[in-house]
């Protein structure tokens, strides 16, 4: 077969899924851009030549213990490959949501490829995810120190990462950059397009939690360029922030690449030219931010 005919049988499996779920789920399931439903229509209809987007949508799970939110993403091989699933709760959490997750991944990497499996994937946290939730509930409930507590050590580690990625293009890891980073008390950026890349600034602990949960989405490929940190301060971590929130940028020449001379005057303009050079180079490296 050729390559537009398997992708087309591919996406066409992966409408019928949906429309399966959608029946199922008919309020709890969430499209993320209804365009790019259109265009995979037209593209199996034989209506547009050019292979569409990836098929993004939420689920809403409803268990006893609260709502836990599954975000899937569809590679164009999908069922062929494993779907990209990435689960989250305001009920769970850090550890929680990260042992669920890996939980998560051990469960469908154990399916048959060549079939649907959204379906058996929901009815997976639907009988699984209460252990994680009660477990995020006794965590809260032994907890010794209070979050005041936690903000009042004299000393505290600060840390900025700088992550690289081949490409961040789907539109709900996007979200979940984002989101996760302001839960996470950091500040920086993610750069979107091909390559991708992430930095993170603030407490040490919040950057490597961040990069964990990052790091279980399943990626073309991701890793660590490297990190800058700084030891025991007993100042405010604030005035070691080169940005005051965490936001998406783009600086598009063309669909799917980025100008690299925007991401290198956007570094400048916060002081941080030095990293152009440690991410596109060859060697990653651990650099201090104090003399």
């Amino acid at each position: 077969m050729s390559i537009m005919t398997d992708a087309k049988e591919n996406l066409m499996t992966q409408i019928f899924e949906l429309e399966a779920l959608q029946s199922v789920y008919p309020k709890e399931l969430s499209i993320s851009d209804h365009g790019n439903l259109a265009d995979i229509n037209d593209f199996i209809a034989g209506n547009r030549k050019e292979i569409p987007q990836r098929l993004e949508y939420e689920i809403e799970i409803s268990t006893p213990k609260g709502i836990v939110e599954l975000l899937v993403n569809l590679p164009l091989d999908y069922p062929f490959v494993n779907p990209e699933i990435y689960c989250r709760s305001s009920v769970l959490d850090r550890n929680e949501q990260m042992n669920l997750n890996k939980a998560l991944v051990s469960f469908y990497e154990s399916l048959e490829k060549g079939e649907p499996i959204i379906y058996s994937i929901v009815s997976w946290i639907q009988d699984n995810a209460e252990t994680y939730l009660e477990n995020s509930s006794l965590n809260d409930k032994n907890k010794t120190e209070s979050k005041e507590t936690i903000e009042k050590k004299t000393c505290i580690d600060f840390g900025r990462y700088w992550i690289y990625s081949h490409h961040i293009y789907s539109k709900v890891k996007r979200k979940n950059i984002v989101d996760l980073a302001r839960d996470c008390s950091l500040t920086g950026f993610s750069f979107v397009g091909k390559p991708g890349i992430i930095c993170i600034e603030g407490a040490f602990d919040d950057c490597e939690y961040y990069w964990q949960q990052i790091k279980a989405m399943n990626w073309h490929r991701i890793l660590v360029k490297f990190i800058e940190k700084d030891f025991d301060l007993t100042d405010d971590l604030n005035i070691y922030r080169k940005f005051s929130d965490f936001q998406e940028i783009c600086f598009p020449v063309s669909e799917r690449h980025n100008d690299m001379g925007q991401l290198l005057k956007y570094l400048t303009e916060h002081e941080l030219e030095h990293a152009f050079k440690e991410l596109f180079g060859i060697e990653a490296k651990s650099t201090p931010l104090t003399d």
